[in-house]
């Protein structure tokens, strides 16, 4: 859940900045190039997020 919080967060970050650059400029480009951009950024981060917080079980340690 923190995960999906995390990843929704940036993407809400990414749309807030592509409406404030539509504001400036003439185009929906911007808006459209950056919710992309959010849509991607945002699961990268929800993944991380929750791979971080999930871990790992240790099998993967070797013994030297």
């Amino acid at each position: 859940m923190i995960g999906i919080l995390a990843g929704a967060v940036v993407l809400a970050g990414f749309i807030g900045l592509g409406l404030l650059l539509d504001s400036r400029v003439a185009s929906d480009l911007p808006l459209v190039v950056l919710t992309l951009a959010g849509a991607y950024a945002g699961w990268l981060v929800g993944v991380i997020v929750f791979g971080a917080i999930r871990g790992g079980n240790g099998s993967q340690a070797r013994e030297r």
